[in-house]
């Protein structure tokens, strides 16, 4: 016998309550990322100048880094903005991800290895556990 830590998916039934809740997590979070927007752009104006001071190449030094990031969090933007319209999109009712924890398992000779990797899903209702899903189990 070993024992092993592996993934378990978590899953979670649509209610009018989740998806309040997720809908409005996810309008927090663009909300956030429109924040650091305004905060990038009203640090770049500054940066700019002061690397104006430094000549043309720290100019577009600071231009690039200031790319990047915004950049980056336009991309995160978009992504919640897609996970807002799934959402919103998705039936009441339906299993929607709800993300991966880990847990031990024990391994013995002959288990199905496969089973002991990919084989435990969470369902949850409105924050309870409502089901434990393992592989093998033919309930």
């Amino acid at each position: 016998m070993l024992n092993l830590r592996v993934p378990v998916q978590v899953k979670i039934i649509l209610t009018e309550d989740t998806k309040a809740q997720i809908t409005g997590e996810i309008n927090q979070a663009i909300q956030g990322i429109q924040r650091e927007l305004d905060q990038i752009d009203f640090q770049s104006r500054k940066a700019l100048q002061d690397a104006e001071k430094n000549g043309p190449q720290a100019v577009n030094a600071v231009q690039a880094r200031i790319n990047q990031e915004v950049g980056m969090r336009m991309e995160r933007r978009e992504q919640m903005m897609q996970q807002l319209v799934q959402i919103q999109q998705s039936p009441i009712g339906s299993e929607i991800p709800g993300g991966q924890i880990d847990t031990n398992v024990e391994v013995r000779v002959g288990d199905v290895w496969e089973d002991v990797i990919h084989g435990t899903e969470i369902v949850l209702r409105d924050g309870m556990v409502v089901e434990i899903r393992r592989a093998g189990d033919h309930a």
